[in-house]
């Protein structure tokens, strides 16, 4: 009996290859399953589907451990513009990111030093100037002033603090009383209330003085679009005369001075 089994095996060498491979194998997955079964997988073997499940259910691992995570390939998105869309934020606000810009902003006394550039804004006052002939001349100035939610009033309050060192050496005045204050300017139906404090009620240079001053402020706070006459108040009340005979009970526009 024992004759005939060698000569059986004899026979057929593959059974006995197969067999030996089969207990190989089976003892190589007990120590080192995933590995094998990864390495197995990536040579295009034909693995039954439960391992082949373990391989696409295996952990990442690491290049120590000479495996490494096989993710499947991600599914089509339906519609390819998804894959493009990027939501719109809403913006963060300006008091997050510089609460300092928020604050209210200096005017420049002289208009010569940059101070702190921030956004800018060209704008238009007038001073005078005196000819040969002794007669005044209203003279437009462009000035960048910080671009502020209340334009109007640092215009004028760059207007009160006076010359810069360019418009003194082209010979231009200012006829505003020093120390003149502006109070508050608040703009109605295309008239600016523009408040001044007692200091612009004496100007000691005549009447020519205030109807100089009267032009400065009708005609730098009429640059803007939104300001059509001014009317002048001192110290919250309407006065009727600067001076003698310069009204100032209603209020001004421009074609009241048409020339000077």
């Amino acid at each position: 009996m024992r004759s005939r089994k060698k000569l059986s095996l004899a026979r057929h060498p593959g059974v006995v290859f197969w067999s030996i491979f089969a207990v190989a194998l089976i003892l190589l997955l007990l120590f080192n399953r995933k590995v094998i079964i990864s390495n197995l997988y990536s040579l295009g073997i034909n693995l039954p589907s439960f391992l082949r499940q373990q391989v696409a259910s295996a952990p990442a691992g690491t290049e120590e451990d000479g495996m490494f995570e096989m993710q499947s390939a991600p599914a089509p998105a339906q519609n390819p513009a998804i894959e493009n869309f990027v939501p719109e934020l809403p913006p963060i606000p300006i008091e997050q990111l510089a609460p300092d810009v928020t604050q209210p902003l200096t005017v420049l006394n002289s208009g010569d030093s940059p101070g702190v550039s921030l956004d800018e804004q060209a704008r238009t006052l007038y001073f005078l100037s005196i000819d040969q002939n002794g007669n005044l001349h209203r003279v437009a100035v462009k000035r960048m002033l910080p671009d502020t939610e209340a334009p109007l009033a640092a215009t004028l309050r760059a207007l009160l603090a006076g010359l810069s060192k360019i418009e003194e050496e082209r010979r231009l005045i200012s006829l505003i009383p020093e120390g003149t204050e502006l109070l508050s300017v608040a703009i109605q139906q295309g008239i600016a209330y523009v408040n001044f404090n007692e200091e612009f009620l004496y100007n000691t240079h005549g009447k020519d003085g205030y109807a100089g001053q009267i032009n400065q402020v009708l005609w730098t706070a009429t640059e803007f679009p939104t300001v059509k006459k001014v009317q002048i108040l001192i110290e919250g009340r309407r006065e009727s005369y600067l001076g003698e005979n310069v009204w100032i009970g209603s209020a001004l526009e421009r074609e009241q001075f048409p020339n000077f």
